[in-house]
């Protein structure tokens, strides 16, 4: 009587491991970048609610974008001078997020993620 195999064999066992090993950094990488971009946009969403936008100038929404950045540990893209643009529009201004993320996953291979997100802000 011949005997037939039930379950999986060592080296199906390995292979799922490897697979399931490399899903597992490219999230411990990535997700990250999206849990800032995730803060960067609710930062950006609350800013015009706040009472202090109410006659602001571009220098005095900026510092306040930038604490707020700070405030949520996001110094990197706090002190980044081109990660957020101020555009004149009718009645305020327009916030601009436009920048990239960039990291290693392994070895020499890196990822790239660029994010864009904006905010109308009356200041009227």
């Amino acid at each position: 009587m011949i005997k037939k195999q039930a379950g999986l064999t060592m080296i199906s066992w390995v292979v799922i491991l490897g697979l399931v090993g490399v899903q597992a950094v490219l999230a411990l990488r990535i997700i990250p970048v999206y849990m800032n971009y995730s803060t960067v946009r609710s930062v950006m969403n609350e800013l015009p609610q706040s009472p202090e936008v109410r006659n602001a100038s571009v220098k005095t929404l900026s510092e306040l974008l930038r604490k707020r950045l700070k405030i949520n540990n996001l110094y990197d893209l706090a002190d980044d001078k081109e990660a957020f643009q101020f555009k004149k529009a009718s009645g305020g201004y327009t916030l601009i997020a436009d920048y990239e993320a960039r990291g290693p996953i392994l070895g020499n291979l890196e990822f790239v993620a660029t994010f864009k997100h904006q905010v109308e802000i009356r200041t009227r």
